[in-house]
């Protein structure tokens, strides 16, 4: 399995967990066709145990680069990608920025609607400015 496919499948299980499921085994074999190999199951499992640990966080990290909107508000879906991404960004920093920003608005696109990805674009750029900012301030 590809990461693009793991994150994806992160963010279904991210969704899941957002609408009161556990996101376990079961969701991760009905969201694939294949099993993931090792390495992918590794990935899936450090996002979904690294977005619980630092949910506030994220949350907080979103909510601070919305413009004229509430956390509340957000596209349940569209907070699903958005956690995943600025995890990545933030916390994990395995992947390019580029790269989980590119992935966060494609997901966007495929699973709300295609300007749902210029507002994960939007998010995701803010979130990444901020943290720059941060890293540079002694």
């Amino acid at each position: 399995m590809a990461r693009k496919s793991a994150r994806a499948a992160a963010v279904q299980m991210v969704f899941e967990n957002m609408l009161g499921g556990d996101g376990g085994e079961e969701t991760l074999r009905g969201l694939i066709e294949f099993a993931p190999e090792e390495d992918d199951q590794e990935y899936i499992d450090e996002l979904l145990q690294g977005i619980e640990a630092h949910a506030e966080e994220l949350d907080a990290a979103i909510e601070k680069c919305l413009k004229g909107w509430a956390l509340e508000r957000i596209a349940k879906v569209d907070l699903a990608v958005l956690r995943v991404a600025v995890y990545e960004l933030c916390y994990a920093r395995k992947t390019p920025d580029a790269v989980v920003i590119n992935e966060a608005v494609t997901l966007a696109q495929r699973f709300d609607v295609p300007q749902a990805g210029k507002f994960v674009n939007g998010v995701l750029s803010s979130v990444l400015a901020q943290r720059d900012q941060a890293e540079e301030t002694p």
